[in-house]
């Protein structure tokens, strides 16, 4: 589906103005995510352009490749007019869930898990994981209070610090970022 026109035009006014992503199309690229089936799903209601009228899409509507929507093949166009959701969803794609590092017995020797894997876990297990080990540390230390905003900083800090270092082991990196937190 092609509307031509100015298309990059919009797109550059949106990357200056913070306005929502347009495809050339007129497509909104931000109110969908690809699925790793291949598939679209709507994030919000949205209203899409199509031949002769604008139709609205539904949060939640899922769009398959090979489809069709209105006589559209709208997965074929985002697919086309959003390559950075495209990325995005390559990028999930590499990431590692937490339960595949637990050895038979189900458990995670935290201390042999790397900042490598640590990187490549989706950031609901990095954030899991990283609270159940500032947690874990605090404990250690006879600290028996948490600060929300505190342990949101040094999992953000390890992220980073993993991200940069990932040969080291991630209870090390746990270690330098709480250490300088201290200071």
């Amino acid at each position: 589906m092609r509307f031509g026109g100015l298309g990059l035009a919009i797109i550059a006014v949106a990357a200056v103005t913070g306005a929502p992503v347009l495809a050339q199309s007129g497509l909104l690229c931000d109110a969908f995510a690809k699925n790793q089936d291949g598939s679209w799903q709507a994030t919000r209601n949205v209203a899409v352009p199509g031949p002769g009228r604008v139709f609205n899409v539904n949060q939640g509507a899922l769009f398959k490749p090979g489809g069709s929507f209105m006589g559209m093949e709208l997965a074929a166009d985002l697919e086309r007019e959003c390559p950075a959701a495209v990325e995005a969803a390559a990028a999930v794609a590499t990431q590692v869930e937490l339960p595949k590092y637990a050895a038979p017995n189900g458990n995670i020797d935290t201390d042999k898990l790397t900042c490598a894997q640590f990187a490549d876990l989706p950031p609901d297990d990095a954030d899991f994981l990283g609270t159940w080990t500032v947690g874990w540390q605090n404990g250690v230390a006879k600290n028996r209070a948490i600060n929300v905003t505190k342990v949101r900083e040094t999992i953000r800090g390890v992220a980073v610090y993993c991200k940069a270092n990932k040969d080291k082991r991630f209870v090390q990196a746990v270690d330098v970022v709480m250490k300088a937190e201290k200071r």
